[in-house]
């Protein structure tokens, strides 16, 4: 037999005493997004969130001695992709789905989930259609309905224009973003003499900024995602367009500003979390820690969607009932508040509600609007 050497065998000594001993079967959870494709920085960074309250977790030991059996997969933003994604979690035998981050995937996976009575958790979903589905469906962002009202009070509040031109992306996300978005400000006195929907992927701008030189309009609110918004913010600019521009949290990841250079500064936002508070440092600098960059509103989401998920899954342990899809639902719906680096989860029909902060693009860098 042959025999390692000494100075190999201290070398793992660490690694077997830093290894959790864990005292019970691990338990599958699902996690899935876009992870490739366009607008993978979303999925990425809510992955990231999700493997970092998985870190904690597992530096505690596991959940009652259980190893937390993470089970990511990639629906590249593709309802058909999330189907088949929902189904393998299912026969992977999962008491809980995390995911995704749009409306589009997270609707396409909710039947198979609910025919299964396992409770699945957006991130980000906020389409009101989602928890529509069933009592298994649950959100950790507001409501497009409540972000409509945050949209107005960015660009009327906080930018102070009355008159605002719409562009928004023809998507489900961006379809009812523009729609519901126009009608608040319109309640609240204000004009929106242009509300159109541009293509997923423009490139080519220009035509509608033109329409804009013509309309004259105080304000302009971007219902885009952050490749589209970078693109359509700096031809504004390139144009001597110097009209006041807000958006909303699709434009709130740091890929914004990389993309949109010099062109995004003064732009106004609200957002649930910002990485220079002070009451997220922990989080923060764990994230950086791990990743090595600040983390985004998507990754605070999905952290936090990861936490409610398993301080559920830990209650129904702690009762004694069988760990089951059903068990842990009930646990979310009736569960006791949770506190995140996002703000508070109680759910209501599978909704949340949560109060924004408002941020201003200074220097390159995102900061509390004061």
């Amino acid at each position: 037999m042959r025999l390692l050497p000494s100075a190999f065998l201290a070398a793992l000594l660490p690694v077997f005493m830093a290894a959790p001993a864990y005292s019970a079967d691990p338990i599958n959870v699902g996690f899935f997004s876009h992870m490739s494709g366009n607008f993978a920085e979303y999925g990425i960074t809510s992955k990231n969130g999700a493997e970092l309250y998985l870190d904690k977790i597992k530096a505690q030991g596991g959940i009652d001695g259980h190893p937390i059996n993470m089970i990511y997969e990639d629906d590249r933003n593709s309802p058909q992709e999330a189907a088949a994604v929902a189904r393998k979690l299912v026969a992977d035998k999962v008491v809980l789905a995390i995911g995704s981050w749009s409306t589009t995937a997270s609707l396409a996976a909710a039947p198979i989930f609910t025919d299964a009575r396992i409770p699945q958790i957006s991130p980000t979903s906020s389409n009101p259609a989602f928890t529509k589905q069933s009592k298994y469906q649950f959100r950790q962002n507001n409501t497009d309905d409540v972000l409509a009202v945050y949209n107005a009070a960015t660009i009327q509040q906080k930018l102070k224009a009355n008159s605002i031109v719409i562009p928004y992306s023809l998507d489900d996300w961006g379809v009812y973003t523009g729609k519901a978005t126009a009608a608040i400000i319109e309640k609240n006195g204000g004009t929106v003499p242009l509300l159109e929907g541009v293509q997923p992927n423009s490139r080519d701008f220009r035509p509608f900024i033109s329409k804009i030189k013509s309309l004259k309009p105080q304000g302009v609110f971007l219902a885009l995602p952050y490749q589209e918004g970078s693109i359509f913010i700096q031809q504004l600019r390139q144009a001597g367009e110097k009209i006041p521009v807000g958006g909303g949290i699709p434009l709130t990841t740091p890929k914004f500003l990389q993309l949109a250079g010099p062109a995004a500064e003064g732009m106004v936002l609200h957002t649930l979390f910002i990485a220079s508070d002070p009451a997220h440092k922990d989080f923060t600098d764990a994230y950086k820690a791990k990743f090595g960059r600040s983390p985004d509103l998507f990754a605070a989401l999905a952290y936090d969607a990861t936490g409610v998920g398993l301080a559920a899954i830990s209650r129904v342990l702690k009762s004694g009932k069988p760990l089951t899809g059903d068990a842990v639902r009930d646990e979310l719906a009736n569960g006791p508040a949770y506190n995140g680096v996002t703000g508070v989860t109680k759910y209501h029909d599978g909704n949340v509600h949560k109060d924004p902060v408002f941020i201003v693009v200074h220097n390159g860098k995102f900061e509390l609007l004061k």
